[in-house]
């Protein structure tokens, strides 16, 4: 039976196939590893996933919701989440790609990508907590130069202990600069933190007997807004540089969160120095808080972005399988005939249209996620300086794009996986309702997705001059050339080709927009982040098919072939029903049309 949760085999054709990552290995930085081992981290991600994450989402054996409890101002995750940690941190999956000085494992990025994309299709709600940890653990490996350094590292890496990620003010959401949470400096090098965090995921919990919070505060006297900014480390309980604990360090949990989904992650309010007891430590430098959680948040958002893709896959799996078996009407060519047996619904038209539609854009988003960490890859094996920097740059463009785009898909495929099952879809009998419910907060946290377009129209798009931007548009030229040289997909080839130079052009005209008229650009950056997402998506479905169509010339058995001819259909309707829609919308975007500003605050509701 086909797996309801892993797309193994899509996920190795982009690795070995479209991004061909094996001609990396054997080389610096990957010289140790080969494309057997690859395959074989993958195999053993897929057992994990299919015979302990999964069946935890929901809870199969007892049919009851799984979800984090605080009682008595202390956090329990669900019973089944501690098995979990322990096989996760014992199978050195919170090392993945990190250095072996840690205990990592040193391997290409993509194929953590791969590993989190089915863990995450299992159960995201738990991914979070080795997520976060690993993003704490990453910052202090790069940016706490202290005593406590070495064994903060090997408690996190090695699941002792866990981490988090405090930004979020009841008060400074969105707008961090707005944050009040205060550092007072001590005689003895430590800061006195004092405040409140809000929405913080996997806060606290019993899963592990200590947790790390970096915390942003401001120290006393600093100036106002995000340039004011440090960074600390903060125990949840105090630990020796032997670490042996201490006594608690005035952390407290005042509440968690109820939630839409993602009901076993523990959603936190976090409490700092109620009693004036609570000590941490300085991470980097005074007043570069935020550029140092940056590259958390960075890593974050491309894992969330990796988070819509791992719902997209299960919800799109589930649908099909359903499809396959469940037996409803006849056959169209029979429908005048009353003796007609009844078919699956997978023959019928418009169950097909949504099929292939969740398929081609859940191989889109799959294909636009697994690059971000190909290019971090590129980045990584790069001879010189001037070619890291191309590879950094193109990943600072497509971070943005990843996090928004993969997450609004995930809400698109999850609903469209629902309207397949009918009714039953919308019943808790099926996991796809709860896919719906937890992909939605992808979609607002880590930065919300208008955020995102901000970020890329008025940030990423200008960097270096343009730079970058055009790096990323200089190598989607190859394979559109390919493609444009091919009878099957000219076609196809130059609808990308139009879409993305519309995309470019467009990118111009809001730049001298800004200055005149900046509401247009503003109005319109959302809607053209998702336009030069659907043209990027064009060029991996151009990508993808290139490599399709040559596989299935050497003529390849009937599974590849099934598998070959898929990518193919899959693309065209991708390109001719999405991507070609591109240009008249960015035509819509630079439109004189405002009316979202003009509109009194009075007349949204009379």
């Amino acid at each position: 039976m086909a797996s309801q949760w892993v797309d193994m085999r899509d996920m190795k054709f982009l690795i070995h196939e479209v991004f061909k990552i094996d001609e990396l290995l054997g080389k610096a930085p990957y010289e140790d590893h080969d494309s057997d081992m690859i395959d074989m981290v993958l195999t053993e991600a897929e057992k994990l996933t299919e015979n302990e994450i999964a069946p935890t989402y929901p809870d199969e054996v007892n049919r009851k919701p799984v979800e984090a409890r605080f009682e008595n101002g202390n956090v329990y995750a669900p019973e089944s989440y501690k098995r979990l940690w322990q096989l996760y941190a014992e199978g050195g999956w919170l090392g993945t790609s990190d250095p072996y000085d840690v205990g990592g494992q040193g391997l290409p990025f993509i194929v953590s990508a791969a590993a989190a994309n089915m863990f995450l299709s299992g159960n995201q709600a738990f991914l979070m907590y080795p997520g976060l940890t690993h993003g704490a653990a990453r910052l202090v490996y790069d940016f706490f130069q202290h005593p406590l350094r070495d064994i903060t590292l090997q408690k996190m890496f090695d699941g002792s202990w866990a981490g988090t990620m405090c930004l979020t003010e009841p008060g400074a959401g969105s707008d961090v600069g707005a944050l009040k949470s205060t550092a007072k400096r001590n005689p003895d090098g430590t800061f006195s933190i004092t405040g409140t965090k809000s929405f913080i995921s996997a806060g606290d919990h019993d899963l592990t007997e200590n947790i790390i919070h970096p915390v942003l505060a401001r120290i006393e006297g600093d100036p106002n807004g995000t340039k004011g900014i440090s960074i600390f480390v903060v125990p949840k309980i105090r630990y020796n540089e032997d670490g042996t604990l201490g006594e608690p360090n005035d952390v407290s949990t005042g509440n968690i969160e109820s939630k839409m989904g993602i009901h076993g992650n523990a959603t936190c309010t976090l409490n700092f120095g109620e009693n004036g007891k609570c000590i941490g430590y300085l991470m980097g430098e005074e007043r570069e808080g935020m550029k140092v959680m940056f590259h958390m948040m960075n890593e974050e958002r491309q894992g969330v972005g990796m988070m819509g893709v791992g719902m997209s896959t299960a919800a799109y799996l589930h649908a099909l399988s359903y499809a396959k078996e469940r037996m409803q009407g006849v056959n169209i060519m029979n429908m005048k005939d009353p003796n007609a047996p009844q078919v699956p619904i997978i023959q019928h038209p418009d169950v097909r249209r949504m099929l292939i539609k969740m398929k081609s854009m859940t191989e889109a988003i799959r294909a636009l996620g697994f690059y971000c960490y190909y290019v971090m890859d590129r980045r990584a094996a790069a001879v010189d300086d001037a070619e890291k920097d191309k590879w950094q740059g193109i990943m600072e463009v497509i971070t943005p794009i990843v996090k928004s785009y993969c997450t609004d898909v995930g809400d698109d495929v999850t609903k469209i996986a629902i309207q397949t099952y009918g009714g039953y879809g919308f019943c808790r009998e099926y996991p796809v309702e709860q896919m719906a419910r937890d992909n939605k907060i992808n979609t607002i946290y880590e930065g919300t997705n208008g955020i995102q377009a901000l970020d890329l129209l008025g940030r990423k798009l200008g960097m270096k001059k343009g730079l970058y931007f055009m790096n990323l548009l200089g190598e989607t030229q190859a394979e559109i050339a390919k493609a444009k040289n091919s009878e099957n997909f000219k076609e196809e080839a130059a609808i990308v080709e139009n879409a993305l130079n519309k995309c470019a052009e467009t990118a111009m005209t809001f730049s001298s927009l800004i200055r005149s008229n900046p509401f247009i650009p503003l109005i319109s950056a959302y809607d053209y982040l998702n336009c030069l997402s659907e043209a990027l998506c064009g060029w991996f479905h151009i990508w993808m098919a290139n490599v399709a169509t040559e596989k299935l010339a050497a003529n390849p058995g009937e599974k590849d072939k099934a598998f070959y001819t898929g990518k193919i259909e899959g693309a065209k309707f991708y390109i001719n029903r999405t991507t070609a829609l591109v240009p008249a919308k960015c035509e819509t975007l630079v439109k004189d049309e405002i009316s979202a500003m003009r509109i009194p605050d009075e007349a949204f509701a009379v």
